[in-house]
């Protein structure tokens, strides 16, 4: 006789910063479980030791309910935790610590879906996609309702307006089930960072911080205007002594390791500024912030 098939419990811990990822910013060398945590919000308690698993975390994040069943589906979850084994390989460890040759074809492609997915399942970004359909839902809902034509290029373009009413009355699952796919089809934005020109800051001793939205992207006049602009940074931390940047600065050397040339806290504080709500660190966090307010001073800022 046998056994009826185990049942696979549904995923309900979606941690959008993964695990794998943080560990190598722990503060409790060599368990590599706990990293200290530190949030805006003044009401809040001030710097914690966490345990890795408690932060960046939110129950069923990925996890759509299907409206025909009543039942969650974690397939994504899954397809994410799949993902994330990559922060296990040893190209990424190398990658932490050593030297790597970044014009490397294999290392580019992993790295560029690891930080593409990374700031596409961020439930920030999830406010954005919400925050486009309440302003297409208003657009759309006045007297002139949905144009059954649009202009593109001087060109004219039949719209299907058949699916306006779903698209109206979606559901916070059907939202989400929007954006999961965005998450899905995310190769293409992957494709746009490895045409980058990367290059990795590195520090002697652990330096760097890492955040809550650890894809930081940059611009001199403080606005987003296209990873394609030419004036445009995305800095990604791999590592409290390895920093990532990317930009579109053709005409320098690319893929070149920098040493770090101060200590650490401007790169620190633009890590923070984007951050959501924590800043996460393998040190204490009041030192941190002593170092972030000591440049603030050096630059008359405080």
């Amino acid at each position: 006789m046998s056994r009826p098939a185990r049942k696979t419990s549904t995923t309900k811990r979606c941690h959008w910063v993964p695990q794998g990822y943080l560990r190598a910013f722990a503060a409790d060398l060599p368990a590599r479980s706990k990293i200290w945590r530190f949030s805006k919000e003044h009401s809040l308690k001030g710097p914690e030791l966490k345990p890795i698993k408690k932060v960046a975390v939110k129950h069923h994040l990925y996890v759509r309910l299907d409206s025909a069943s009543g039942k969650r589906d974690d397939s994504f979850e899954r397809k994410l935790s799949e993902l994330e084994s990559w922060f296990g390989d040893p190209v990424w460890r190398a990658l932490q610590t050593d030297m790597m040759d970044l014009s490397w074809e294999p290392l580019r492609k992993m790295v560029a879906l690891l930080v593409a997915v990374m700031q596409f399942r961020n439930p920030s970004h999830f406010g954005i996609y919400k925050d486009i359909h309440r302003q297409f839902v208003e657009l759309f809902s006045g007297e002139g309702g949905v144009p059954s034509v649009i202009e593109v290029d001087g060109k004219l373009h039949e719209i299907d307006v058949s699916s306006w009413p779903a698209y109206r009355d979606a559901t916070e699952d059907d939202l989400k089930r929007g954006w999961i796919d965005q998450i899905s089809t995310v190769a293409w934005y992957a494709k746009k960072l490895m045409a980058m020109r990367w290059s990795v800051v590195c520090a002697d001793q652990p330096t760097f911080i890492t955040s809550d939205n650890p894809v930081t992207i940059i611009h001199p006049s403080l606005q987003f205007k296209g990873i394609g602009n030419s004036e445009t940074t995305i800095m990604f931390p791999l590592s409290p002594t390895r920093l990532l940047n990317m930009d579109n600065r053709h005409g320098e050397p690319g893929n070149q390791y920098y040493a770090l040339s101060d200590d650490g806290s401007s790169a620190n504080l633009v890590i923070w500024r984007h951050a959501n709500e924590y800043m996460f660190s393998h040190r204490h966090t009041d030192e941190v912030c002593a170092e972030l307010i000591a440049n603030a001073e050096r630059h008359g800022f405080a």
